[in-house]
């Protein structure tokens, strides 16, 4: 892990603007044709792979909405126009997968990141092998 400080709030921000467009300019284009429903390699930088379940976010919502109604209606916009935003275009929301969080956890993973993709039936055999390879 590193640890990096800043002299101001504005220094940080500006640094991740720098990282986020750096990031941006390396996604390939097999990176660009990743879609909901694929699963995407990438590594963890500690020795084991993660496994992100490339998720829908419009059919979430959608789906949120006709379960919760009015309730979820302003959430559900508000996610749809942070994914909408120019600084997103290359993030997809997963379902993320690792022999360290078996279980997976929902966030979000930048194209950039993915090594390659692999079919589902091999996934669900990985999974339950406790994503040991």
């Amino acid at each position: 892990m590193q640890f990096k400080a800043y002299d101001s709030f504005e220094d940080m921000m500006q640094d991740i603007r720098d990282a986020s467009e750096s990031a941006d300019q390396r996604v390939t284009p097999e990176q660009k044709r990743y879609r909901p429903g694929d699963i995407v390699i990438s590594d963890s930088g500690y020795g084991f792979p993660i496994f992100h379940d490339l998720l829908d976010i419009e059919k979430i919502v959608k789906d949120n909405l006709w379960k919760y109604g009015d309730n979820y209606e302003d959430e559900g916009i508000d996610i749809l126009d942070l994914y909408r935003e120019p600084h997103m275009k290359f993030y997809c929301f997963t379902k993320s997968y690792s022999e360290a969080v078996p279980q997976g956890e929902l966030g979000d993973f930048h194209r950039s990141q993915g090594l390659y993709r692999i079919p589902r039936v091999l996934f669900e055999d990985i999974k339950n092998d406790g994503f040991r390879i």
